[in-house]
């Protein structure tokens, strides 16, 4: 983590830290000292003293003699953090539910962040064990393993608003290539997907990211529409159930689902009209919106 970005109860353990490792040598350290280690200014840093010593108790003296900080009683130790009910709860849950995404970059980029903060939480720790409940779970959705470096390839794409050139496999197997902009990263059941604007068709497409096989920046930038919005946008036309154009869909019921098939009043995805099912075997004919890969 970047030193300047550190909260408050990591820069104060590591300021006694450092007070206390002083007394082994003749160098007390000072303001300047604590600026340089924490990148922080001078008047964060006063703030930092005047919490030891107003909130922590801290027997923290400044030496004129040596122009430094000592601690008065070397025996002096922080008391532990504190994480509340809620906060304990709330974690025990994340963890659950990162579990489930083992394999993804979404695992290791939160595995990150979970490192961050145990490194940020160096000393004791206090939480209150009945609160870390075995009675909460969250059942997984499968997941498709996607290639961190795709990953993390498109997301930089999508954040610095670069066109990409991406050879993409469709589902019959076939590999295209495409020239995108990409607008947006969204997670749909279990898979990651780009919606990106397509040159040659000049629309707005979901792309997944499990089918990329080569993405490459062309060295352009593209400005994302001001009236593109992903929420709107998936709801409209996202996953099997969107596309820019109705298809015709023939199911061919056999006799021996005839009593599977008999139950009436099914609804379409998306909550679509309800069907009645043939009584008997026979051809259906459904239109279906047609998805774009």
């Amino acid at each position: 983590m970047k030193a300047g970005c550190r909260p408050q109860y990591y820069r104060i353990r590591r300021l006694v830290q450092m007070v206390r490792e002083s007394a082994e040598t003749d160098y007390l350290p000072n303001s300047s000292d604590f600026m340089k280690e924490f990148e922080v200014s001078r008047r964060t840093v006063a703030r930092d003293l005047d919490f030891l010593r107003d909130e922590e108790r801290a027997p923290l003296e400044y030496d004129d003699a040596r122009h430094g900080f000592r601690l008065s009683d070397e025996t002096y130790t922080l008391p532990p953090v504190t994480i509340t009910r809620r906060e304990a709860f709330s974690f025990t849950l994340a963890r659950k539910l990162l579990r489930h995404y083992e394999g993804t970059p979404l695992h290791l980029d939160m595995r990150a962040v979970l490192d961050k903060i145990a490194e940020s939480l160096e000393g004791d720790v206090s939480i209150e064990p009945d609160w870390l409940s075995e009675h909460v779970d969250v059942l997984p959705e499968d997941h498709v393993r996607i290639d961190p470096e795709v990953w993390a390839q498109m997301a930089g794409c999508v954040e610095r608003c670069e066109v990409v050139r991406v050879d993409y496999q469709t589902f019959t197997g076939q590999v295209t290539a495409y020239e995108l902009n990409p607008f947006h990263l969204l997670g749909y059941h279990g898979n990651w997907y780009v919606l990106a604007r397509n040159a040659v068709k000049d629309l707005v497409e979901t792309f997944a990211l499990s089918r990329f096989r080569r993405i490459e920046a062309v060295g352009q930038t593209f400005s994302r529409p001001a009236d593109f919005n992903a929420a709107t946008f998936s709801r409209q036309a996202f996953g099997i159930t969107g596309g820019e154009k109705a298809m015709k869909v023939r199911l061919l019921f056999e006799p021996k689902l005839e009593v599977s098939t008999r139950t009436p009043d099914r609804r379409l995805p998306r909550g679509g009209p309800p069907v009645a099912l043939p009584p008997k075997p026979r051809t259906l004919r459904l239109p279906f919106p047609e998805s774009c890969c």
